[in-house]
């Protein structure tokens, strides 16, 4: 497991995803070409150096871009963007931002280490639960906070600290369980917590069944203020507290994602996938898994802490009978994982603000008679998810032939017909929900579910997985050769020159 056998993390998980693929039947979607296949494809997919222009071009409209037109939604800039969103879109897109950070967790212990965990969701509200009783003085802290009442602010890595510790302790189980006994296991932690937290004998510092009521939070006035020098946050009041919670929220998600991006590049990241992959290998090769179980549970617990932590600072109160502090709060998070990508660095956002958004539409239908624009919405959002996926499924299992023939007549007419019952389907839906007057009670749930399906089943890969694939078959990164391999050839350079 020496660095120099690393090849940069794109280039592993691209590795991986071609050895799942060809497991599971598609073989070849992502193989890399040959010199004389290169050439016979008509110069695709085309090749790019790792970290090079294009590498980061392609990033940047990916990534930064949309990153870019949320923002500014959120900031209200009009023109291209549109208007801004009202405060309840703010409010969702805080939730998404907050839940993606929970999630980042559950992907570093499920997606990277391979260990199935339901008891994240009580590391998510021991960091709420953690931040209200400090913010509202119910322990006694007398070298911190005035009065014992703490700084928000501070309460985030003092949540992050004490899930770390509670997750190492749970995941000492973890040293001998696996897959639905630990499941189960850790399904067992949460409710554990639950009792504890509605316990009466620890009333006075979780509130009981009836939970804390804390402060109102309010954005700070100023981000910071360290010697003179201030810069101010311009919001105003607890009616610009979603505001405040997306800059926060957003920005401890791009740190946790870097920070986790780095440890998947060194030593122990390559040692957690080995231990997910092959237990008994990684251990042969050294691996201490004693020690990579422990620390990544406390790790990956810490991480869905602070997710918590913010999100009790944002609702201003905690409850031990909130959903997403229990089993709905775990399969919540598994589910946004799976959408976006397990073992990837941006699954758990895109997974997050899918599911956010797409639940909220879905469950808005039924609400009112005659709310023909929620039925719209879903139908043309199922309409283009199952249309994006077939396609996506289409491509990758003919990638060769497409390749070959792009204008074969039987890949055009599969598709046509493939979205000509997409939206036969789609447009019996809409007629149903006119038929009754657009009340349709129920069936945004079964809509979200059928999405959910749709993707497990056609997209095992999550979102960010798939789009990996699929953009392998038109620009495929080509690593950096290791430091070793480059010296060696720079000496044999030099020995040609010389002679």
């Amino acid at each position: 497991m020496s660095d120099r056998h690393h090849e940069g993390d794109d280039a592993i998980i691209d590795q991986k995803i071609t050895e799942e693929i060809a497991d599971a039947g598609v073989a070849g979607a992502m193989a890399p070409l040959t010199d004389e296949a290169f050439e016979a494809s008509g110069g695709l997919p085309m090749r790019a150096p790792q970290y090079g222009g294009l590498h980061w071009l392609g990033r940047v409209l990916v990534f930064a871009v949309p990153l870019a037109y949320l923002l500014m939604r959120v900031l209200g800039v009009s023109g291209l963007v549109g208007d801004g969103w009202s405060n309840s879109g703010l409010g969702l897109l805080a939730d998404a931002f907050i839940i993606a950070i929970a999630v980042m967790g559950v992907n570093l212990i499920s997606g990277y280490t391979g260990q199935i965990s339901l008891g994240h969701s009580a590391f998510f509200a021991i960091g709420a639960y953690t931040g209200i009783i400090l913010t509202d003085g119910r322990v006694s802290t007398p070298f911190f906070g005035e009065d014992n009442i703490w700084n928000p602010g501070w309460t985030i890595p003092v949540a992050a600290a004490l899930c770390f510790l509670v997750g190492c302790v749970v995941g000492l189980p973890a040293l001998r369980l696996k897959g639905i006994y630990l499941a189960l296991t850790t399904l067992v932690f949460v409710e554990a917590v639950r009792s504890t937290l509605k316990y009466e004998k620890f009333e006075d510092v979780t509130g009981g069944a009836s939970g804390i009521k804390g402060d109102k939070y309010t954005p700070p006035e100023y981000v910071f203020d360290f010697f003179g020098i201030k810069l101010p946050t311009g919001l105003d009041g607890r009616g610009d507290l979603n505001q405040w919670m997306i800059y926060l929220s957003l920005a401890l998600l791009l740190f946790i994602m870097l920070m986790v991006s780095g440890i998947m590049r060194s030593r122990v990241g390559r040692a957690m996938v080995a231990t997910r992959d092959n237990e008994l290998a990684a251990e042969v090769m050294g691996v201490n898994l004693s020690v990579i179980k422990t620390v990544t549970f406390g790790l990956s617990g810490a991480i869905t802490g602070i997710g918590g932590a913010l999100f009790g600072l944002k609702l201003g109160l905690v409850d031990a009978d909130v959903p997403l502090f229990g089993l709905f709060g775990a399969i919540t998070f598994l589910v946004a994982m799976v959408v976006g990508g397990a073992a990837q660095n941006w699954g758990p956002m895109v997974g997050a603000v899918f599911y956010v958004f797409v639940n909220e539409i879905a469950r808005s239908i039924g609400e009112a008679p005659g709310d023909y624009e929620s039925v719209f919405t879903i139908t043309l959002i199922v309409l283009v998810v199952v249309v994006l996926i077939v396609v996506a499924r289409y491509v990758m299992q003919h990638a060769d032939d497409i390749r070959a023939n792009v204008s074969n007549g039987a890949v055009k007419a599969a598709l046509v017909v493939v979205g000509s019952i997409v939206v036969l389907v789609a447009a019996g839906v809409t007629l149903l929900g006119i038929s009754d007057g657009g009340k349709l009670d129920g069936l945004g749930g079964v809509i979200f579910g059928v999405l959910l399906i749709l993707f497990a089943r056609f997209a095992p890969f999550g979102a960010v997985g798939t789009f990996r694939i699929l953009r392998s078959r038109i620009v495929q990164i080509v690593p950096k050769p290791p430091a070793a391999s480059r010296a060696a050839k720079a000496a044999a350079g030099s020995g040609e020159h010389s002679s």
